[in-house]
C-alpha cells in the first residue's frame, strides 16, 4: 500500500471518530437537566412510624426477702394448770380468741369475796358521811373509812383481772407457729403459751444503694413478683436511716395487705421500686440497629427527609416492646430498611398504617 493510501485512511478514520464523539457528547444530560420525576424514582422509600415521647414511672429493681409483720410469744401473766388448748399449731385466729385457759381454781370465790367486801365498806362510808352531815363524825374517821372503801375497790379490781388473765387471748389476727405446752401443763408468770405471727400484712424487706435511696419515698407503690410467680402489690412503709456497714446500702420495708396465704416468710421476692418519672418511647425491638461503631440505636427520618441515627438506652421491656431513651420528643422511626439505608441518605418514609394499605 502507498503512502498516500495509508494517509488518506487515517485521515477518514478520524473524521469518523470525529463525528460519533460529538453525538455522544451531545447526548450526556447532567444532574441538574436530569428529569425529576427520575430522580424521585431514586430516592429509597422506607416503612416507619410517628412516635411521641410519653412519660413513664422510672422504677429500680429491687431483690428482696418476705418477712412476718410481727411475731410474739404470748406469756402468761398467772400461774395455773393449762385446761384447755382451743387453737392448735399452724391454725388461724382473730384478735381476741381464746389460745389457753388456766384453771381458775379459787379465783372466782376471791372475786366473789373482794365483792362482798367493797360492799361492805362503802355501806359503812355511807353511815358515816350520814352522821358527818349531823355533826356526829369528825374528818379524821371519815377519811379512814375512806381509805378502807378506795382499799377494798382496788382489792376487787385486782382479784378480777386475775380472773380475767386466767383466759390468754390473741392479741392480734395471726397464725400460731409456735405451741410448746399441752393440756395439763403448768405454767409459771412468764411461760409461753402460744407463739403467734401476723401474716397480714406481710412485709417484704431489701436494700438499695446510697445513689438511689434518695429517689425512695414512704407510700411509693411497689409491685413485685414471689420466686414461685405470684404477683403483689405493696407500698414502702419504712426507709432506713442507716447504711449496711458491709455494703453500705439502705433497708427498706414494702407492707403488702390481703396478703394470699401462699406469701411465706422467708420467700425471694423481685420488686420494681419506682424512683422518679422519666420521658421515653415504647418501640418494636425490632426497630433496634448497630451503627458502624457497634453502638446500638435507631434510624429516624428528620424534617429534611434525611436519615439520622441515634444511640438509645434500652430503659425497661414489656410485653408489647420496649422503653427507649435519648430519642427527641417527636420522631419518625424507621421500622423497614433500617438496615438498608445510612446516616445522611435522602429516603421517602411511608408512615401510613398497615391496614391502611391493605384496605386500599
Amino acid at each position: 500500500m502507498s503512502n498516500k493510501h495509508l494517509f488518506a485512511g487515517v485521515i477518514a478514520f478520524a473524521m469518523v471518530v470525529w463525528v460519533f464523539s460529538g453525538e455522544l457528547v451531545s447526548n450526556v444530560v447532567t444532574a441538574d437537566e436530569a428529569d425529576p420525576a427520575v430522580q424521585a424514582s431514586q430516592v429509597r422509600t422506607v416503612r416507619g412510624i410517628e412516635s411521641v415521647a410519653m412519660a413513664r414511672q422510672q422504677v429500680l429493681a429491687v431483690r428482696g426477702q418476705t418477712q412476718v409483720n410481727r411475731m410474739v410469744r404470748v406469756k402468761s401473766e398467772v400461774p395455773g394448770r393449762i385446761e384447755a388448748l382451743p387453737a392448735v399449731k399452724g391454725s388461724r385466729v382473730k384478735a381476741g380468741d381464746l389460745l389457753c385457759q388456766i384453771a381458775v381454781d379459787t379465783r372466782q370465790s376471791e372475786v366473789d369475796e373482794a365483792r362482798a367486801l367493797m360492799t361492805s365498806a362503802r355501806l359503812e362510808y355511807d353511815g358515816v358521811l350520814d352522821l358527818k352531815s349531823r355533826g356526829l363524825q369528825s374528818e379524821i374517821n371519815v377519811a379512814r373509812v375512806y381509805a378502807a372503801l378506795e382499799t377494798a375497790k382496788a382489792r376487787a379490781q385486782q382479784a378480777q383481772l386475775t380472773l380475767q388473765k386466767t383466759r390468754i387471748l390473741a392479741p392480734f389476727d395471726g397464725v400460731i407457729d409456735v405451741q410448746p405446752v399441752e393440756i395439763g401443763d403448768y405454767l409459771q408468770v412468764g411461760d409461753v403459751c402460744v407463739g403467734l405471727m401476723e401474716v397480714d400484712p406481710m412485709l417484704v424487706v431489701g436494700q438499695i444503694s446510697e445513689k438511689n435511696i434518695g429517689a425512695v419515698a414512704l407510700g411509693d407503690q411497689v409491685v413485685g413478683t414471689l420466686l414461685t410467680g405470684q404477683d403483689f402489690i405493696g407500698e414502702v412503709s419504712f426507709i432506713g436511716r442507716a447504711p449496711d456497714a458491709a455494703t453500705r446500702t439502705f433497708p427498706i420495708e414494702v407492707t403488702v395487705r390481703g396478703a394470699s396465704s401462699e406469701m411465706r416468710a422467708g420467700m425471694t421476692a423481685e420488686m420494681k421500686v419506682p424512683t422518679g418519672v422519666e420521658t421515653a418511647h415504647l418501640i418494636s425491638p425490632g426497630s433496634l440497629v448497630l451503627n458502624d461503631a457497634g453502638s446500638m440505636g435507631v434510624r429516624i427520618v428528620d424534617g429534611e427527609s434525611i436519615v439520622r441515627f441515634y444511640e438509645v438506652e434500652i430503659v425497661s421491656e414489656e410485653s408489647d416492646g420496649i422503653w427507649v431513651k435519648g430519642l427527641p420528643a417527636q420522631i419518625r422511626l424507621i421500622t423497614v430498611g433500617q438496615e438498608e439505608v445510612f446516616d445522611g441518605q435522602l429516603v421517602n418514609i411511608d408512615v401510613s398504617p398497615l391496614a391502611a394499605m391493605v384496605k386500599s
